[in-house]
């Protein structure tokens, strides 16, 4: 009788153990497969700069190229959909607020008072009124007073982008910056005079700009891919071959 208790015990134990091992496999399985996604997540590494204080503030931030793609995808929607100077800069400061780019408690008011102030300037709103109100030249964009929004990028593998170590700081403002790049989703402007560009190859610049920048870096002054999105004094671009 103990015998038969035995080989029960044993048998039973066995069934237990070849339950057990599939179940224990799976699940190594699946932890596996769930470092190899994480380990599969293609991320880049930005620099995010902020325009908007007495001094540009830069930091290095290192995000998820699905999030990068989203973020300019964001602010894309928000130039066209925006009609307003003010409206399009909110938009797009919540933009970078849900991202966690930008503080939550950065004021949308007080940056336009603050934008408003060092823009009622007497040599500001002299050189508004000299510069040419259009360009005569076909897909070429020129703006005053405005909100303006912009992604470069590669188009043909090589870096195309230059001119952002030009920025200097005066007054609160980058007094200009050059950039030449390829523009996917062309250039808005929305302010004093509105206007868009269709996607293309394009140079230009921006003086007075009051805003945020990002671009994935790979030397001075020089980006593969860079969204900007703020306001601006003055900005000109026309479309290069």
């Amino acid at each position: 009788m103990k015998t038969k208790s035995k080989i029960i015990f044993l048998t039973v134990l066995l069934v237990g153990i070849l339950m057990i091992t599939p179940a224990l496999g799976s699940t190594t399985q699946a932890g596996y497969q769930t470092k190899s996604l994480t380990k599969n997540i293609e991320t880049i590494t930005i620099d995010f700069i902020d325009v908007t204080g007495a001094i540009p503030i830069k930091k290095e931030i290192t995000m998820s190229k699905v999030e990068w793609d989203a973020i300019t995808h964001e602010l894309q929607a928000i130039s066209v959909s925006e009609k307003t100077m003010s409206g399009k800069f909110a938009a797009q400061l919540s933009v970078f607020q849900k991202h966690h780019l930008v503080s939550e408690v950065t004021n949308i008011d007080a940056l336009l008072m603050k934008f408003n102030k060092r823009t009622n300037n007497g040599l500001f709103r002299s050189l508004q009124e000299r510069v040419p109100k259009n360009l005569p030249l076909n897909n070429s964009i020129f703006s005053t007073l405005s909100a303006i929004s912009f992604t470069l990028e590669n188009e043909n593998g090589s870096t195309i982008v230059f001119g952002l170590n030009t920025f200097i700081n005066i007054i609160g403002f980058n007094i200009v910056s050059v950039h030449k790049g390829y523009a996917p989703d062309g250039i808005q402007t929305t302010g004093l005079i509105s206007d868009s560009v269709p996607p293309g190859e394009y140079a230009g610049f921006i003086f007075g700009f009051f805003g945020y920048w990002f671009g994935t870096k790979t030397s001075t002054g020089v980006y593969t891919n860079l969204t900007v999105a703020g306001l601006a004094i003055i900005t000109a671009w026309v479309q290069v071959p």
